[in-house]
């Protein structure tokens, strides 16, 4: 069965098996994991989640990445620490599964490694570990139900891994774990978030939440009904060991849906390669695939639904020159001269690029200029993926940024010093959100 084949992977991975490349990754996506939580503090989203989570999962053993040293529970910190890794929507993800493995899985590893005084080489491996089997799950569930659901529904596998390795669980009771997280984890029909956006999103804060609770769960004696790895047809645990999706995933320069990034980076080319006046875009087309395209709100109302756009991000890096977390601001979302660019974007199934998606993300864009000028780029595919990923200075610079919210600037440094030591303890890790004062805050973007 292959939920043997998990579960001995659970057990042995050791930290020497990522050696090499799949560390490099492992480490760049913790990196990149703690930045996104940190900056996602600064919205609403994780403010009504930290506020549940406070009432309901009280407790000091585990830190919240806002920057002011609070703390929950175990399982208060993983749910509001997750949400907020995926509330700007500039966290990694892997196109195999068309989701975000990192976001559902370092923050219960990070909680558990905490409160059980996990080394950073034991946390590191969890992260591994629960990352694998995250996106294998994804796969496994995909091919069997035939319905793209999203990240919350397979990375609670990938969760309860993580966590059932930190616990050292023995073999009846990880299976339970994995079996129950399974079973448990949101339904999360992506597609409706993309067409209808909330706070729901990709499921990630929960999916996170029910892995944890899947392994308390099974400790219990709470029995499971195994999970999709033993289907017939679903051999992905096969290559375990041998193949490293870490090695393969994307880390995301724009925050907001990965599906609109191709079409972002190729209109911040045309605009710097023709000096474009934005005002002067008579019309705006995309080429894109079938699933982007529905990704069509214009005039956002919320946060959510600008990550979730196209058209807007679109217009809104043409006319800035950028597309940051500011850009998904109020003021900037309700801009009269950004709203109408956005009405002039079309978006349009290529047949070639419906092809190759989901293996590639790419896009075409067309700047039709009001002189009957038409500027247009190549097939274009975004920063950040494994063909094209982004230089070590730029994720450096990305995560300065998103950390420079609440924390100090040398906080990247001290991350990264921090993972390349095994043997030094998660509590060191955790230092630059332990001591700030709350002079810094939260509030809504």
């Amino acid at each position: 069965m292959s939920t043997d084949a998990a579960i001995s992977y659970i057990h042995d991975a050791t930290l020497d098996d990522f050696a090499g490349e799949p560390l490099d990754h492992l480490r760049a996506r913790v990196l990149d994991t703690l930045a996104a939580a940190t900056a996602g503090y600064q919205l609403a989203t994780a403010d009504v989640a930290r506020t549940y989570a406070a009432e309901h999962h009280d407790g000091d053993a585990a830190t919240l990445l806002d920057g002011v040293d609070e703390t929950l529970s175990e399982q208060g910190a993983t749910f509001v620490n997750a949400t907020a890794a995926n509330a700007l929507d500039v966290d990694d993800g892997h196109r195999d599964v068309k989701g975000h493995p990192a976001a559902v899985v370092v923050p219960p590893a990070l909680a558990t490694a905490e409160a059980t005084d996990a080394s950073i080489g034991e946390f590191l491996t969890a992260v591994g570990v629960g990352y694998e089997l995250a996106v294998r799950a994804g796969l496994g569930i995909h091919a069997t139900d035939g319905v793209y659901t999203g990240t919350g529904s397979w990375g609670a596998v990938g969760a309860a891994a993580a966590v059932a390795r930190l616990r050292d669980l023995d073999r009846e009771t990880t299976a339970a774990a994995l079996g129950t997280a399974e079973y448990h984890a949101p339904r999360t029909p992506i597609m409706r978030g993309v067409e209808q956006p909330g706070m729901t999103k990709d499921g990630i804060g929960w999916g996170a939440y029910a892995g944890l609770a899947a392994v308390d769960l099974a400790a219990t004696e709470f029995t499971a009904a195994g999970t999709v790895f033993d289907e017939t047809n679903v051999t992905v645990t096969d290559d375990l060991g041998d193949r490293f999706y870490l090695t393969s995933g994307y880390l995301k320069p724009y925050p907001c849906c990965r599906w609109a990034h191709p079409g972002v980076e190729a209109a911040l080319d045309l605009r710097e390669a023709h000096d474009v006046d934005p005002t002067s875009v008579e019309t705006v087309r995309v080429h894109t695939f079938e699933a982007a395209t529905h990704l069509h709100t214009r005039h956002p109302a919320a946060v959510e639904a600008a990550e979730y756009s196209y058209p807007y991000p679109l217009a809104a890096a043409l006319h800035n020159g950028e597309f940051t977390p500011a850009e998904l601001d109020a003021d900037q979302r309700e801009n009269p001269t950004i709203r109408a660019l956005a009405d002039r974007v079309e978006l349009v199934v290529d047949d070639d690029l419906e092809n190759r998606f989901p293996s590639e993300c790419l896009a075409r864009v067309e700047l039709i200029m009001n002189d009957g000028c038409i500027l247009t780029s190549g097939v274009t595919r975004a920063r950040g993926a494994r063909e094209r990923p982004l230089p070590p200075a730029e994720r450096r610079a990305k995560a300065a940024d998103l950390f420079g919210v609440t924390l100090p600037p040398e906080t990247v440094d001290h991350v990264e010093s921090a993972l390349g030591k095994p043997a030094t303890t998660v509590a060191t890790l955790l230092e630059p959100w332990r001591q700030t004062d709350e002079t810094t805050g939260h509030g809504e973007v």
